[in-house]
């Protein structure tokens, strides 16, 4: 049924488990610590393609269990709208298939993030 081995679902099991204690107790982060720790095992197409489902599923179970959901739509349009046009542009970079690129551009995109207090906007960096 699986093409990986016993060991590697361990590691990913084990990645999926970290990441969901994180997201539970901060409310963030599931895409952020399991990206880094598959990052570390596999390439950034393959952790991407791992993520969609579980990022998808926490986030709108969050978004409904939040307390307007139409206040957060008028306030996040414009959010969204760059993030659907940045996947799409970024998904289709990411399959080209250079994986020594786009694993050094996660990593800086993650040392920055770790660097980057929680109060301060990322627009100050």
């Amino acid at each position: 049924m699986f093409d990986l081995p016993t060991v590697m679902l361990a590691a990913v099991f084990a990645t999926f488990l970290a990441a969901g204690l994180v997201k539970g107790v901060t409310g963030m982060g599931l895409p952020t610590v399991a990206m880094g720790m598959l990052g570390a095992l596999i390439s950034p197409l393959v952790a991407a393609s791992l993520l969609i489902v579980p990022s998808f599923a926490t986030n709108v179970w969050q978004l409904f269990a939040g307390p307007s959901f139409g206040a957060l739509l008028r306030r996040l349009w414009p959010m969204m709208l760059a993030v659907v046009v940045g996947t799409l542009l970024g998904s289709r970079w990411i399959a080209s298939g250079d994986t020594g690129v786009t694993t050094l551009l996660l990593g800086i995109a993650l040392i920055i993030y770790s660097t980057c207090p929680p109060s301060a906007p990322m627009a100050q960096i």
